[in-house]
């Protein structure tokens, strides 16, 4: 865990370098999902333009009430009118923003739906080299919290055209009611538009930084819980947690640095206020004494509060502004997922594998995961329709590639691949995976009962047939024992369950698809002797006439082929039946002489095998216990 490190600080340090998509092609993505929703933000954007002019208003109201209020021989009624036109408007006024709300949050809840659906859609159908390159937890951290980040978008947008209007209305009544306290504030604005503007640029930067930075951090917790026991283990908890530290202080780093800009552009943005009313309290004082004043008090008064609501709105443009920069932020992580290229897709004109292509080719296939790396080299083999093909070779010859290659998870760089007569190219996928089926070295099971994990591989199954299979596999009989049978809940990946338990339920769940073609990437290598016995015992029936590619490790696995593909080094060396190999004397041979001759064949075969046929039969009873072996006892003899 602390060897490798995708989103480690080194990967960190390349993607804040890289450039974010132009604004408005990052606007236009958001606006075109706003769309759906269009009528709702309408009527939303309704009621809180009816609620700012309101509240636009209401500042002249009081001026009146002073003017009012100081003008000899005024009447208790005009005044007590203005006094009641003043709290309908504020109670308009909040009652519309209500209302706002209100309306908004539904608009708010169906765009964060609509675009992590879209999000979700194309990670599923993302191939696996994009997956294979993407941190899990950072992935989850752009479907969660940059949908709801850019979610808040919404209201942004809404809001910064009711606070523009607001700012439209404010200087027009400062305008009318008085040129000269017009221009007595508007020397200051300039500043305040500047500061605005500087720091709203720096935030953008710093905030997509920020949320990059929070996102391996994410991935980085995700790994770390995933393989935490490995770091028991090796006694690796100080490096991992050191690691983790180091990528969160480059997040903090970016935190700091963007509550820095907001701490520093409020109070700047706020004195700049203070010096403008203060200004405004001075000229227009002046203006409002002396034998011919040109102002009367309320118009002082309405000078100095239209200054303050003058400068309100562009504070809260300038952190609309902060915001609405996160908020595309967001659309542009969330871009990288939605505008990602699959590499292997649906061919223009595919059509469906026809029910009668059977049996696999590989035709001069040389593929490559990186480029001027081969891990297949120029391979050609063919797999007969019901044959049973098993491949060996040591790690890193391409067995694994191979059985990806037959799914068309990955597309080779040369050569082409057929089942029948058809190129994997041009048939449908969905065809393929219907066809294909494989049970991978490492299964996964999901967070759900064992009868709907295996029930996965076919959806129509019953109950009755799913246990029925189970027993044929010998799965049955440690299912039953479970605390509540086939409907036990799995934790994710069957973490509650032994290594050869999760097996057989995948291999289960494989053979419940009923496919024609069979993938077996070392589907038996967890298994303990007697699990495999079974699965062994049960392959006869269930792998009758069913094209099979079985990639192990297992001795009794291979002797059981047509024939064996010996790779190295992504090249096919040897292929032919185990004793053609043998005789050959070449590779296989040396790997059999060093590996097989050690597994004890018929140690696996005799008694377990014979267990496991009772077990087919329904007359499996315990194994019995096994005695220690006294020193007069001759070992079990050995198959080689």
């Amino acid at each position: 865990m602390g060897m490798r490190r995708r989103g480690g600080p080194a990967a960190l340090s390349r993607e804040k370098q890289k450039r974010s998509r132009p604004l408005l092609t990052l606007l236009g993505r958001t606006l075109s999902y706003l769309g759906r929703f269009r009528k709702v933000i309408v009527v939303a954007a309704v009621f809180v333009l009816l609620a700012t002019i309101f509240s636009s208003i209401d500042p002249l109201i009081l001026s009146w009430g002073i003017d009012f209020v100081l003008t000899p021989g005024s009447f208790f009624s005009g005044l007590f009118l203005l006094g009641v036109i003043y709290v309908v408007l504020r109670l308009a006024g909040w009652l519309l923003n209500s209302l706002y709300t209100w309306t908004l949050s539904g608009a708010q809840a169906g765009f964060v739906q609509a675009l992590q659906q879209d999000v979700y859609t194309q990670l599923v159908q993302a191939d696996l080299s994009y997956h294979k390159s993407q941190q899990s937890g950072d992935i989850t951290s752009r479907v969660t919290s940059d949908a709801d980040a850019l979610g808040s978008g919404i209201q942004i947008i809404i809001d910064f055209a009711s606070q523009l209007l607001l700012l439209i209305a404010t200087l027009y009544l400062m305008l009318t009611s008085s040129i000269y306290i017009a221009l007595t504030a508007g020397v200051v604005f300039p500043v305040v538009i500047l500061i605005v503007v500087l720091f709203g640029t720096v935030g953008q930067r710093t905030m997509l930084a920020s949320q990059r930075a929070l996102g391996h951090v994410s991935g980085q917790i995700a790994e770390n819980l995933s393989g935490v026991h490995i770091a028991k283990a090796f006694n690796r908890e100080e490096e991992t947690a050191a690691t983790l530290s180091q990528l969160n202080q480059e997040a903090y780093h970016y935190g700091f640095r963007f509550m820095m800009l907001m701490t520093l552009m409020q109070p700047l943005v706020r004195a700049t206020g203070i010096a403008a009313v203060s200004a405004v309290l001075f000229v227009g004082g002046s203006l409002a004494v002396g034998t011919f004043p040109v102002l009367t008090i309320g118009q002082v008064f309405l000078g100095t509060i239209l200054v303050q609501r003058f400068l309100r709105p562009l504070l809260h443009l300038s952190t609309m502004a902060t915001q609405f920069q996160a908020s595309m932020a967001s659309m542009d992580r969330l871009l990288d997922i939605l505008e990602a290229e699959p590499s292997v897709t649906n061919a223009p004109g595919a059509i469906p594998l026809s029910p009668d292509s059977d049996g696999i080719a590989f035709e001069d296939v040389t593929f490559a995961y990186v480029d001027g790396v081969d891990v297949l080299e120029h391979v050609t083999f063919s797999v007969a329709p019901g044959e049973m093909v098993a491949i060996v070779g040591h790690t890193g010859a391409g067995k694994t590639t191979i059985a990806a290659l037959i799914n068309r998870f990955y597309d080779p760089q040369q050569g082409r691949i057929l089942i029948g007569d058809q190129d994997l190219r041009s048939v449908t996928l969905q065809s393929l995976h219907d066809t294909v089926a494989l049970i991978a070295q490492e299964p996964y099971l999901f967070d759900d009962t064992v009868m709907e994990n295996i029930r996965y591989g076919r959806p129509s199954a019953t109950n009755q047939e799913i246990e029925s299979l189970c027993r044929l596999i010998g799965a049955h009989e440690f299912i039953e024992v479970l605390p509540k049978g086939y409907y036990t809940l799995l934790t994710e990946g069957g973490s509650n369950l032994s290594a050869g338990q999760v097996q057989m339920i995948a291999i289960a769940r494989t053979l419940l698809a009923d496919p024609k073609i069979l993938i077996l990437d070392e589907a038996t290598s967890r298994l303990d002797a007697y699990s495999e016995s079974l699965v062994q015992a049960a392959q006869e029936k269930l792998f009758a006439n069913r094209t099979t590619v079985v990639i192990a490790h297992r001795l009794t696995t291979i002797a059981n082929a047509s024939r064996v593909l010996v790779f190295e080094q992504g090249e096919l060396i040897e292929q032919g039946t185990h004793d053609e190999l043998l005789a050959l004397g070449g590779k296989y041979k040396a790997v059999y002489d060093t590996y097989y001759a050690h597994q004890s064949a018929d140690e696996l075969s005799e008694e377990a095998i014979r267990t496991a046929q009772e077990e087919l039969a329904g007359t499996h009873q315990k194994p019995p216990e096994k005695r220690p072996r006294s020193r007069g006892d001759s070992p079990p003899p050995r198959s080689h």
